[in-house]
């Protein structure tokens, strides 16, 4: 149990980044086919989280109450491993390790894509 206030206040922010997460990718899966669905969700929100992972590395836009709010909450809520587990158990082993593939490798290349444009941005300010 949280011992103080601002204990709350970060239980708050991860909870409402976390609300707004999980309406985002229920609407983008929504408009995109299920597998395509929870890739595109998975790579959009593995970029994003490379942006704000590397703006604390580098540019320190996002303070750390948004790096908890978008970091923590909505990503942790838009972007699903156990969505990409099960749809990839359930599919036939080629589909399958090709739907793998994908959300590795583009997940990572998001993350770096994060990185490149949060570095690209810091040089420019200096």
């Amino acid at each position: 149990m949280p011992s103080t206030y601002k204990d709350l206040d970060k239980i708050f922010l991860i909870g409402a980044g976390g609300f707004l997460g999980a309406i985002c990718r229920f609407l983008l899966c929504e408009l995109i086919d299920a597998h395509l669905g929870t890739l595109s969700v998975n790579i959009l929100g593995s970029f994003m989280l490379g942006l704000i992972m590397y703006d604390t590395e580098y540019i320190r836009f996002i303070g750390p109450k948004g790096k908890i709010a978008f970091g923590t909450g909505f990503m942790g809520a838009f972007t699903t491993f156990s969505t990409f587990a099960v749809q990839s158990f359930s599919m036939p082993l080629f589909p399958a390790l090709g739907n793998i593939s994908a959300n590795l490798f583009l997940t990572l290349v998001g993350v770096f894509m994060g990185r490149s444009v949060i570095k690209t941005l810091s040089s420019r300010e200096e």
